[in-house]
């Protein structure tokens, strides 16, 4: 009966060691997928943020176009928005950062 209860206690020991073994290993790859995540989303976010420079110089370049081309426009300036004077949400909270 002693036999039978310290086998029953090794083979639960046995069972608990293969259990936490893959408990960690789980940990493991879930901690590596999100540093991979992570990098891949600081990646993004930089190529994000230099594309968003690029439209910003892009849209200065128009504006500087469409200033240099309104005194000759025959279409009625009054009737048409600037661009300064447009509501842009988006890049009203890009600017406040």
């Amino acid at each position: 009966q002693l036999d039978e209860e310290e086998e029953r206690r090794k083979r639960r020991r046995e069972k608990n060691k293969v259990a936490a073994a893959r408990c960690r290993n789980k940990k493991k790859e879930r901690t590596e997928f999100l540093q991979r995540e992570s990098e891949r989303l600081e990646l993004m976010n930089a190529e994000l943020k230099a594309q968003i420079e690029e439209l910003k110089q892009e849209r200065q370049q128009l504006i500087l176009m469409l200033n240099r081309h309104r005194p000759t426009c025959i279409v009625r300036t009054d009737s048409v928005k600037t661009p300064e004077s447009e509501a842009n949400p988006l890049l009203e909270q890009l600017e406040k950062k």
